[in-house]
């Protein structure tokens, strides 16, 4: 697949392959099988390195795995690296940034930081109703993402995106192109793709999520959404502003410019508008003015 791809995009230049795995997957077997297949980047999901948070999360991992992961494909070489990491799981204790110092010790590339989302209809959901799982509060979780960036900028990484973070020159290409509303294609079981015309429409089509529906009909979309270019423009407004870079200042209009300003969620750099660490933490509420004011 990788190689198909490679020569129908070959005029495209150097090609990201970035595959994402588990810590125990990262065999010495694997790795050496993946660099030959094409795949030069790995996103490895670390998660955490407690043992407590890490039974909490309910990951088939333990402590010592993912550094033991991370290790290897940096041994390897070939790769470029990026560790996931959860935030605010809800242990009962004290959040620990000890992690920052044991990561940023070895030469891994980029950092996904997420906070954890407890969705209803999920094992997690239920045991929050329950009583089982009682989830950090909003402040709490504010704090310890303001830790946490401070931590990482210390040592040198790039709070790029809400999420993201890399060392110089090692930003994702994949997740930039999303943000920046560029076209993608999906391919696969539930694969999504956003395709753009002249006029600045686009439409976003998505695969069946179902194996055999699939196979059944290749190339067929289950769902087609198709976007004004009024719209489009509103999506990259909003996901602009979920990046250090921002957007052009021109593509805002001026009393969302000055809301954003005035409530230091946002300053000028340049001819663009980026968002500071208080608008990152309220990216919601920026997309929801952006969108009402466009």
């Amino acid at each position: 697949m990788i190689a198909a791809v490679r020569t129908r995009y070959a005029a495209a230049g150097t090609l990201e392959v970035t595959l994402e795995t588990n810590p125990t997957d990262c065999q010495p077997a694997q790795l050496a099988a993946w660099q030959a297949a094409g795949i030069n980047r790995l996103s490895i999901g670390v998660q955490s390195l407690a043992a407590d948070e890490l039974v909490v999360l309910g990951r088939d991992h333990r402590f010592g795995d993912g550094p033991a992961a991370l290790a290897r494909a940096l041994a390897t070489g070939g790769f470029a690296t990026s560790c996931d990491f959860i935030l605010g799981t809800p242990t009962g204790g004290r959040y620990d940034t000890s992690w920052i110092e044991a990561i940023a010790a070895t030469s891994v590339d980029h950092l996904s930081v997420y906070e954890l989302t407890i969705e209803e209809r999920t094992a997690f959901g239920q045991r929050v109703r329950d009583g089982r799982l009682v989830p950090r509060d909003e402040d709490t979780l504010a704090e310890l993402y303001e830790t946490t960036h401070a931590a990482l900028a210390a040592k040198g990484f790039e709070h790029y995106e809400i999420s993201s973070y890399a060392r110089a020159g090692k930003r994702a290409v994949h997740n930039s192109l999303y943000w920046r509303g560029q076209p993608f294609l999906g391919l696969g079981v539930g694969a999504a793709s956003l395709a753009l015309a002249l006029d600045g429409s686009g439409e976003r089509a998505t695969n069946p999520r179902r194996a055999a529906a699939y196979i059944a009909a290749p190339g067929q979309p289950a769902d087609v959404v198709t976007s004004s270019a009024a719209e489009m423009a509103i999506d990259r407004a909003w996901l602009g502003m979920r990046t250090r870079d921002g957007v052009a200042e021109q593509d805002l209009p001026g009393a969302v410019v000055a809301w954003l300003i005035e409530q230091g969620l946002a300053h000028r750099a340049g001819l663009r508008i980026s968002p500071t660490l208080r608008g990152f933490l309220m990216a919601d509420r920026i997309a929801a003015r952006i969108a009402e004011a466009m």
